[in-house]
């Protein structure tokens, strides 16, 4: 029991402490990702059921960055600084990727067929916005540390 305590306060000790709100954000959209595949309906029900099977791909492109992101934000920086810092930028690249598709996939919705709800789906595609820029910015700032470090 004592070992697992302290692999936990190891863990917390590393840098998850340091950026808390980055693994929060991260383990927020591996759920959004598990929950795209579980429900059809996933991002918004008036998405055409002919193209779900794109939904089923956004969805696992939001779990495995995900999932890289909260590994390097666990692991050992000291022991694998690389594996840290590369894991982190590209997942957060991913994810700027993987909102700005689900924002198209919104925009199509609203091409093809006029969704119900107009209030819903302008704060939805606000938030896929807002992640795909935020998650962009956060990549660009770790490639600004990993440029600043190997020159």
């Amino acid at each position: 029991m004592t070992s697992k305590l302290n692999t936990i306060k190891g863990m917390f000790r590393n840098h998850l402490r340091e950026r808390p709100f980055d693994f929060y954000i991260a383990f927020v959209l591996f759920l959004l990702g598990v929950y795209g595949i579980v429900d059809d309906g996933w991002p918004e029900s008036f998405i055409i059921e002919d193209y779900s099977w794109i939904v089923t791909i956004l969805s696992v492109y939001l779990m495995i960055p995900s999932g890289v992101i909260m590994l390097s934000l666990t692991c050992n920086r000291k022991k694998r600084p690389i594996f840290a810092l590369m894991s982190e930028m590209y997942g957060w690249f991913f994810i700027a990727a993987a909102a700005t598709a689900t924002a198209l996939s919104y925009v199509g919705a609203l091409v093809v067929s006029y969704p119900e709800n107009v209030f819903s789906w302008l704060i939805w595609f606000t938030i896929w916005i807002g992640m795909a820029v935020a998650s962009a910015v956060r990549a660009f700032d770790l490639y600004a540390f990993y440029r600043s470090i190997t020159k």
